[in-house]
């Protein structure tokens, strides 16, 4: 493949240095391709350089057949060929050679084509890739509890709920002995009326008669020493 674009860089270069050299020398848009010559001592122009030609010859071969190929021929210096005469030409001398597509012969024209260099592939480099480190959400335990997130993952504490006293459960009521059952109705008993026959009658002491001291009264006695 490098052999191939390397030819046709040489082509195209001869090409190039051909039309300097020479400004009667245009620019064609097609070629011969493949070049099959119609017979022996016939030539074809090159269109990519004028410089050269192809020279039909017949090449015998190792079955003793004959086959017409052309051989690609060079014109002498500052000569250039001209397909009309047959033969290379100085530049004064030289007019375009008729284009491919016009040729009175049976010849397969092909677009010319411009080589492309093809520059080389540069490797692309990619950087390794760093990871974050993650970082756990903060979670807020509630009173009494801990709560710790693994690496990368986050934590949710869910709250305890107070459990719902079920049917039958007991409440305290007034009383810190008494525990009365949820929904049960206390009845409490209606001070007694003094026109209840049997309510007891409080017993009253009988009163006692004070004491009276009737006498002069007494002076008291001076203390002695």
């Amino acid at each position: 493949m490098k052999a191939v674009i390397f030819v046709l860089a040489v082509v195209v270069a001869m090409a190039g240095k051909a039309h300097a050299a020479c400004s009667a020398v245009p620019q064609y848009t097609e070629k011969i391709d493949p070049v099959n010559c119609p017979q022996s001592g016939f030539k074809l122009p090159n269109y990519e350089n004028a410089s050269v030609y192809y020279q039909c010859t017949a090449q015998l071969q190792s079955d003793g057949s004959i086959v017409v190929t052309g051989v690609l021929t060079s014109c002498g210096e500052d000569t250039y060929f001209n397909y009309a005469l047959q033969r290379c030409v100085a530049c004064a001398n030289y007019f375009p050679s008729a284009q491919c597509s016009s040729l009175p012969i049976n010849v397969t024209c092909v677009p010319i084509s411009t080589v492309t260099t093809v520059a080389p592939t540069t490797g692309t480099t990619i950087a390794p890739t760093t990871a974050s480190p993650t970082t756990a959400a903060s979670t807020t335990a509630a009173p009494g509890e801990s709560t710790t997130a693994a690496p990368g993952e986050s934590t949710t504490v869910t709250v305890p709920v107070p459990p719902t006293e079920a049917p039958g459960s007991t409440t305290a009521s007034g009383s810190d002995d008494i525990i009365t059952p949820t929904g049960t109705t206390i009845s409490v008993p209606q001070p007694p009326s003094p026109s209840d026959s049997n309510v007891p009658t409080p017993v009253t002491p009988a009163p006692t008669a004070p004491v009276i001291n009737d006498g002069p009264p007494t002076a008291p006695s001076a203390a002695t020493k």
